[in-house]
This record gives C-alpha cells, structure tokens and sequence, in this order.
C-alpha cells in the first residue's frame, strides 16, 4: 500500500540524502536531506496548533518552501486545503469552515492583497502564519507518524461532475498512487530531469510532477508560470528532460516563431492532456517531444495512460489496472479495483457526494469512446468551463455579472478556443443598454483572470428548457455569435 506524502519524500532523503531533489528556476537547488530538515523544522512549529485529521488552508507561491509545508502537514496526519491566490473570498471561507481549518500559512503579501486569507482559520490565538522561518525556529522536534492509506489528508477544489465548484478531500495513498501510475507510464529514472509551471494548489505539479520525482529519483525544476517565449531557453538551461502540460501550453509553444534551435534541447516527452492528433504531430516534427496523454480527474488520479513507445495520437491512453471504465450512453464511468485510490467526499456536500457515485462507479460527466483498448476524450462534463487548465463555474461568472447595473439577464459559456480548450462567452440581455466594455471591466475587477469573459454579446433573449430554466447547452450549440465583442482584439 502506498505510503503517505510525507513518508515518500523521507524515503528518498535517507537514500539519497545528497542529491539535488528540487529547485525553483533562478534559485538554488534543494537536496532531499534539505527538504526534509525543512519539513520537519516546520513540522515542529505546527505541532502545538495542529493535530491529526485538522485542516490548514495553505496559499504558497509553487517552490521549495511550499513543498516543504506540505510534507510538514502530511507528517503531521493534518488536511491541506491548498487555496488559489485569486480564489474568491466567500468560496474560501465556505470551503474552509466545512473542512474546519484551524489556521492558514500563506505569505505577507498574499495576506496584505486578501484579507479574508486571515480569517479562514479558528485557532484562538493563530488566526494565520505568515512567517516559516519563525515557525521553523519555534517547534520541538516531531516525528513521522504513520498514517492509514485511507485518512484524510487533501482538500482539492474542483468542478466535480455537476460543474459546481466543490473541495474533493483525498487520502493519503491518493496522491502517491496517482504518481506511482504517472511513473509507471513515463519511466523516469535517476537521469531525467522534470519541468513543471503549474501553481502548487494544482494536483497536477504535486500528483503528476513533485511525487513522480521523488519516487523516480529525478529532479525537478519549478516555475511559477509558463512563458512559450523563454521555454527553450529554461529547458536548455535546466537540461529538462520531459515536462507536464495541460490546456493550450502547446498550442502556444507552436506558435512561436520557428527556430533553427527548436530541437536544441534534451526534451523527448512531455505528459498531460488533452492534445488533438494534428498538435501530437507537429510538436513531435518542430520540437521531436513525444506527447503521451492521459485522462485524469481530480477526483479519481490518472485513469488512463500513455506509455513509453505505445502512443496512439490523440488518445487519452489506455485504462490503467487499478480502474474498470465503462460507457454508458456516452458517459464515463469509473470504478476502482483497490482501495484508497478515490477522494473521500465532496467536504460539506453529502447530496454531490452521493449523486457522483452510483453502484459503485463514479460518474465523470465526461462523454467520451474507448476504441481498441484507448480511451478517446470527447467533450467535458455539463456546463464546466475549463480554459487553460482550469476549470470554471459559469455561475460564479454570472453572479458577478448580474450585479452591473442595467444587466436584466445572463448566461456564461464555454466557445472552442484556437488554444485547444475554451474560452469564455457572456450573453448578457440588458434592462435598457449594456456596453460589452463595462461587462468586461465589471468582471476584470471582480474575478480571476482565467474566469473573465473574452467575449460578450449582448442578445434580446435567452433560450429556455420546458422548466423555464435558461439553456446553455443550447448557447453552446449556438457557438459564438458573429457580432460578440472580443476583448482580445478591443483591449489590446
């Protein structure tokens, strides 16, 4: 049975205590002695506040540091809530009173420009901690405690299968089998060197980059954002061998001006999803790196997979033995063969909870084909909109839209993106007259960026189903207007 997080990354401190675990790009690089002495120097400052099964709600830049809060708290047997910096405010107190966070540690800036990150946690006297250092210097000595594969030990947000945003609390064996699944697939060994952009809220850079790592003996290389247009250079520099991707990352690499230097590097594969046949091809022509996708939800770790030599483009790999996969009417439908591979519960939503399992087999909401033993990903579940990676309730996107003065109506979309994903379509009827400006800077200044609309159009009328209720899948059907206002091309 799989081990906890914690009890991954002290394994590979006693057997290769030395050797360059993880670095963040233009920083020093960290050994795995040194991450452990770390966690555990912190591990020593929470023991006073933090007990088995409590939740901390955690809002780190991705880096060392933030690794090393997270094993602290695995080593702890406490919950993590790993929080979006741009995460809304009334969301995160929600999430973190149904989990029943005892404190927060994030850093002086994220608590300067949120304020509600202070008021997540119900320890009397630790309402948040801003400083490991002082933390690190403050504890007692701890050791590892064991853990059961099936306790409590993440609460991951996401959009579940009814495209409302919920937290997905996950157990302990969860994370690093979903890595032992990503490891078996990608073959790393002592040679590679792994890249990873992804926010450490992201299961993708913990589950499918950091613990991948760690068990392999590779090392990692962190940024804390991608940019196609030093990629090239941070890979040659790093000597990266293979690196995750998800969403439009290799769209927008593609769209970089060819080089001469394109093939100048050690990349040859790269895992994630999705990516459609004619993008496999030409990032393996341009850039001779191998995408080997996989279909993977929060929920559940990777279900499919792409090995090493096995690739069929376009296809989101082959169902993995510790899964059954049927299709039902279209739909995905999972069932594991092994214990303490799925998340818990929805944290406060018994009702999502129990409507995402039924028999035995969770629901994805995804329509999808298996074809000779691949699985094929075809659409997303319901009224989600995932752009660049990140999935987004069109009903926060409408609360927020409804509140601009002269809005009667509103209905949020996802429209095919050139990027391989969506983006983001408002149809706003109004009371009297909208600009699709104003719509825009309403949104800029209240939401994400991810969640703000590209496009708006302003229409008279908004389909309705024999409920009354308004249609989106008919708005989806409809595509995007001709007339929409592009934020894209009028803000530039």
């Amino acid at each position: 049975m799989f081990p906890s997080f914690a009890a991954v990354v002290a394994a590979r401190a006693e057997s290769r205590p030395d050797d360059e675990l993880v670095r963040l790009v233009g920083s020093p690089g960290w050994t795995a002695a040194m991450l452990w002495e770390r966690s555990m120097a912190i591990a020593g400052g929470l023991a006073g506040l933090v007990g088995v099964g409590n939740a901390v709600a955690t809002c780190l830049p991705a880096g060392p540091e933030a690794i090393a809060v997270t094993t602290a708290l695995s080593a702890l047997g406490a919950v993590e809530l790993p929080l979006d910096p741009e995460v809304d405010g009334r969301w995160a107190q929600t999430l973190a009173r149904s989990a029943g966070c005892v404190t927060t540690v994030t850093t002086p800036d994220a608590l300067r420009d949120r304020p509600f990150l202070g008021l997540l946690g119900s320890h009397p006297s630790v309402p948040v901690i801003v400083s490991l250092d002082e933390l690190a210097n403050s504890g007692r000595p701890v050791g590892l405690r064991r853990l059961d594969p099936g306790e409590p030990a993440l609460v991951m947000t996401t959009s579940g299968t009814t495209g409302q945003v919920k937290g997905a609390l996950l157990p302990v064996a969860a994370g690093p089998g979903q890595a032992a699944r990503v490891q078996r697939a990608m073959r790393y060994d002592a040679t590679d060197v792994l890249y990873n952009f992804f926010p450490w809220h992201h299961i993708n850079a913990r589950h499918a980059g950091f613990l991948p790592a760690v068990i392999s003996g590779a090392r990692l290389v962190i940024d804390r954002r991608f940019s196609a247009s030093r990629f090239l250079d941070v890979v040659r520099a790093e000597g990266v061998t293979a690196f995750n991707f998800m969403g439009a990352v290799c769209a927008i690499l593609l769209r970089q001006p060819p080089s001469a230097h394109d093939r100048n590097h050690l990349v040859r594969r790269a895992y994630g999803g999705p990516a459609p046949a004619p993008m496999v091809a030409a990032m393996a022509q341009r850039f001779g790196i191998t995408l080997h996708q996989a279909y993977a939800c929060t929920e559940l770790g990777d279900v499919s997979t792409t090995h090493l030599g096995d690739v069929r483009p376009g296809a989101a790999g082959r169902p993995v033995p510790e899964y059954q996969l049927q299709v039902v009417d279209g739909e995905l439908l999972v069932r594991p063969t092994r214990p303490h591979l799925t998340f818990l519960e929805y944290v406060g939503d018994p009702e999502a909870t129990a409507r995402a399992w039924g028999d035995g087999w969770f629901r994805t909401g995804d329509r999808v084909r298996l074809d000779d033993g691949w699985l094929y990903f075809e659409c997303r579940s319901a009224d989600v909109v995932r752009r660049r990676g990140v999935n987004i309730s069109p009903d926060s996107v409408e609360e927020v839209i409804a509140t601009l003065p002269g809005v009667s109506e509103v209905a949020v979309v996802g429209v095919p993106s050139e990027l391989t994903e969506d983006e983001v379509l408002a149809v706003v009827v109004p009371e009297s007259s909208v600009d699709p400006v104003d719509v825009w800077w309403h949104c800029r200044e209240r939401l994400p960026r991810f969640a703000v609309p590209r496009f708006v159009s302003i229409q008279d009328s908004l389909p309705r189903n024999g409920n009354l209720k308004i249609s989106r899948a008919t708005l989806r059907t409809r595509g995007l207007p001709a007339d929409a206002w592009d934020a894209d091309k009028e803000t530039m």
